[in-house]
């Protein structure tokens, strides 16, 4: 059975790494005059009926005063070491510790400046025709995020292993994922040399 037309979506950004490989906060890297964590949230608030939630954790209050002043709910992943699996549990943990009564959440990550807000409502319109358990991106080289998982699944995202991330989810449901093509666009940003590239090449 299809969902209803407004399903009610929680986006939770995962930012909570520490740019190890990059040597400075990624979030707070400027793109397209305002930062990666910035373009990230500003796509998230132009989807119709989603809440935005975001996950910081290293570097916590340097990047929570150039974020708090948007309408989002912060969360603080307090053992963001332990990897992207611990800020998923933290995301989907308050929504359901809050009675928030979300059909699914969509998740996303702050290093893919590329992707296209087309893309998200893709994701969505794909969700509400189909009803899948999840709803994917193709990267290319793997199956991932940004992904729509639906509140059957909650449980299993709350249990995932702290270092392991939503694809080994992806993983295994993949029989029954939909799957919307991102073709070059889910470049992620790791290295100083990727994001001068991608600026020089996409920033205009």
């Amino acid at each position: 059975m299809p969902h209803t037309q407004n399903p009610r979506i929680a986006q939770i950004i995962l930012a909570a790494g520490a740019s190890s490989r990059m040597g400075e906060p990624k979030q707070l890297l400027p793109w397209k005059g305002i930062t990666l964590i910035g373009h990230a949230i500003s796509q998230s608030l132009a989807i119709e009926k989603v809440s935005t939630y975001v996950v910081l954790g290293a570097n916590y209050d340097l990047i929570y005063k150039q974020i708090n002043h948007f309408p989002i709910t912060i969360l603080r992943n307090q053992n963001w070491e332990l990897g992207m699996g611990s800020s998923i549990q933290i995301g989907v943990k308050t929504i359901l510790e809050n009675n928030y009564l979300f059909d699914a959440v969509l998740i996303s990550v702050i290093d893919q400046p590329l992707i296209q807000l087309s893309h998200y409502d893709d994701l969505i319109t794909k969700f509400i025709k189909d009803s899948p358990p999840i709803v994917a991106s193709d990267l290319g080289s793997r199956i991932g995020v940004p992904a729509i998982f639906s509140k059957a699944i909650f449980e299993e995202l709350m249990q995932l292993q702290e270092d392991y991330g939503a694809r080994y989810i992806v993983k295994k449901y993949l029989n029954e994922v939909k799957i919307i093509p991102l073709a070059n666009q889910g470049i992620d940003i790791d290295t100083k040399e990727q994001y001068q590239k991608m600026v020089s090449d996409f920033s205009n």
